[in-house]
């Protein structure tokens, strides 16, 4: 008796986020722990990033790494989609988590041996960070209906806010204890306990297989399903879009914190010291935006505007917010719509863009949202890259006209979420059965494309 009121009050608690029935609770709890441990490890690196990356005097390395790690995903995916379509699963999260332990042991060796691994490491753990995330969700997605998953992403998601938040506290404790080598260790056992966190999770779906490529489509990879999706190459360049404004209007902030900085500087008064100030401020509100957005929010916006509503939120942010910061470029104004933006980011739309998957094939889910989440994500990053590049070096933009560019690709974005939602609607009205998880497929997403 007791134990039955203990899990109804537990269950009452994760009542607050959203809706988690009882057959629900044990695998949206393994989950939510998974991507918890999984966001810790990835904290506990970034450190170690920075530290290897400056220690080699290469600062300037980081605007090359992006370049390498798009190149590098062009010759890793066809790889990854052939073993994805063999063990879509628990197989392929499990097998792609043990190839990044085993990673990370051969730069603890070769790291204490005195080898030089900024670059190197720099580039791993970026690919480490987009392609383990895009794992677990891609999972997730697999092993829930869009009915069930609407509704347990957002608690779900909750776990890799907390975990980005642990990761980053355990990481400035321990690095200077312990150094950058020894916290691999500490990250690869912490990723040994997210494998093994997953327990034993429903079947996945069948029926919903596209045949294997094969020829030009085999060297392709999971570019094929993204390519041959008109719903898929929507989304693709949402991301982009996403990730291009996203980076330039961090350009623009950076940007007006240095003016905002020389301009108000006491003699004798610390440069660094006030820029590093200002970022720890402002990654403590967004953090916390974050997290009460993920707890409170996003679940609601699912229930009253749904997916298609909660997915036109930022880039109606970004429109509005850039508007502003083009006609009123005031420091005060561009960090609040930053603050706003990238907490609305981290929350709202990076949950819903993995909801934009449960509808997908098992290629979608898979081959599809890793090119989608690695190789386009990248394209975005480089995208923003040649716009600053020619802006600062060759049109003399201000930040204004920066934040001009961004308003018009703000619009850009507007119009291509529109299409994505009307999609969904589309895709996901047929399959949002009631129900705990996934089994219930009949056929596959393809049908409902045409």
């Amino acid at each position: 008796m007791s134990r039955n009121w203990v899990t109804l009050a537990f269950q009452r608690l994760l009542g607050l986020v959203t809706e988690i029935r009882p057959d629900e609770l044990q695998t949206t709890l393994r989950l939510a722990a998974r991507i918890f441990l999984v966001m810790v490890a990835y904290y506990l690196l970034k450190p170690t990033r920075e530290a290897l990356i400056l220690a080699d005097g290469s600062a300037e390395l980081r605007s090359y790494a992006v370049a390498f790690q798009a190149g590098l995903m062009f010759l890793v995916l066809p790889l990854y989609s052939h073993f994805s379509r063999r063990y879509a699963g628990e197989g392929i999260f499990v097998g792609v988590t043990l190839f990044f332990i085993s990673n990370l042991g051969l730069f603890y060796f070769l790291g204490t041996g005195g080898a030089r691994l900024g670059l190197v490491f720099f580039i791993w753990l970026g690919i480490f960070n987009v392609t383990q995330i895009a794992q677990f969700w891609a999972l997730a997605a697999h092993v829930h209906t869009v009915q069930s998953g609407q509704r347990l992403f957002a608690f779900i998601a909750l776990g890799g806010s907390l975990g980005a938040v642990v990761g980053s506290q355990l990481a400035e404790w321990l690095f200077e204890v312990l150094g950058p080598f020894q916290l691999m260790l500490v990250a690869m056992g912490v990723l040994f306990s997210a494998i093994f966190a997953g327990g034993k999770l429903p079947g996945r779906a069948e029926g919903d297989r596209e045949g294997r490529p094969t020829g030009i489509g085999a060297l392709l990879g999971g570019l094929v399903p993204v390519l041959r999706s008109p719903y898929l190459r929507k989304i693709a360049l949402f991301v982009v879009l996403l990730n291009c404004i996203n980076t330039i209007g961090e350009f623009i902030l950076a940007e007006m914190v240095v003016g905002h900085v020389e301009a108000t500087l006491s003699p004798g008064e610390s440069k660094e010291a006030r820029i590093g100030a200002f970022y720890a401020d402002f990654f403590a509100w967004v953090n916390l935006l974050t997290l009460l957005f993920q707890l409170f929010l996003v679940s609601r916006l699912y229930r009253t505007i749904g997916v298609q509503g909660a997915l036109l939120v930022l880039p109606l942010i970004a429109l509005s917010g850039y508007m502003l910061m083009a006609f009123f470029p005031v420091f005060a104004v561009v960090r609040v719509i930053k603050v706003l933006e990238n907490s609305t980011d981290y929350s709202i739309q990076t949950t819903t863009r993995h909801v934009l998957f449960l509808p997908e094939t098992t290629d979608g889910k898979y081959a599809g949202k890793t090119t989608i989440e690695t190789l386009f994500w990248r394209m975005g990053d480089l995208l923003q890259a040649g716009v600053v590049f020619l802006g600062v070096s060759y049109l003399g933009f201000k930040t204004s006209d920066f934040a001009l560019f961004n308003l018009g690709l703000a619009v850009l974005w507007l119009l291509v979420a529109f299409r994505i939602a009307r999609s969904y609607q589309v895709l996901a009205g047929p399959l949002n059965a009631d129900g705990p998880y996934a089994g219930v497929r009949k056929t596959p997403a393809t049908a409902a494309r045409k």
